[in-house]
């Protein structure tokens, strides 16, 4: 549809460009008026169309760089998506049993009980849960540095953020690791946790969380992007 408007759009332009040739080389042709002053009206129109064509590709180059922008903008969420959001839990869900443990305890809002593991290699479990703290980690780092181009909205973000930190083994691994990251993330990764166990305090006095419980912090948590 874009393009279509687009193309009939220059056909527009072009048709009226080659009207107001036209017209204007038979008006002055008509004037009584010296040769010399007939050329200068001539090259005046001639000097108004490229003007008015210089006009134009200026403006197309602009519509086209805003949806080059558009695009961008819209690879870069679903990426990130993909990458930070998806990724961690499907690789955790694939590391079964090991991996359960960490899992469970990111989505605390959720029933896991019944399919805890009874048998899993612990070593395996430690390694598993340290390698996707890493991961997890990471995914805020980079929510400091392309959050301000995600569609999704940072609170979103916040959100889940929130829920996986109410994780005792993502704090305890926190404080092993945050040495590896930067201090703004250091910076939002603490203030993330103290909102995290005030949640955690909440739903122990009201059974659950809902949407509003999560809402309320995220709506309110400053976050200063790269």
């Amino acid at each position: 549809m874009t393009k279509f408007l687009i193309e009939y759009n220059l056909y527009f332009i072009l048709l009226a460009v080659v009207t107001i040739i036209i017209v204007g080389f038979v008006f002055v042709k008509k004037l009584n008026t010296e040769k010399d002053r007939k050329l200068e009206l001539i090259i005046g129109i001639t000097a108004g169309v490229s003007i008015i064509m210089v006009m134009y590709n200026l403006i197309l180059n602009t519509h086209s760089n805003n949806r080059i922008e558009e695009n961008r903008t819209a690879h870069i969420t679903l990426e990130n998506i993909q990458r930070n959001w998806l990724s961690p839990q499907i690789e955790l869900s694939q590391a079964y049993p090991e991996g359960f443990f960490l899992f469970k305890s990111m989505t605390p809002d959720l029933s896991h009980d019944r399919f805890e593991p009874a048998d899993y290699d612990p070593a395996k479990r430690n390694q598993i849960e340290i390698v996707s703290s890493i991961r997890v980690f990471q995914a805020m780092e980079d929510f400091l540095t392309i959050g301000s181009h995600d569609l999704t909205g940072s609170n979103v973000w916040i959100n889940n953020f929130l829920m996986w930190l109410q994780s005792p083994i993502l704090q305890k691994n926190w404080k092993a690791l945050s040495f590896n990251y930067s201090k703004d993330t250091r910076e939002m990764i603490a203030r993330l946790i103290l909102e995290s166990d005030k949640l955690v305090l909440k739903r122990l006095k009201k059974g659950h969380l809902t949407n509003q419980d999560y809402d309320e912090v995220s709506e309110n948590f400053k976050v200063i992007f790269r």
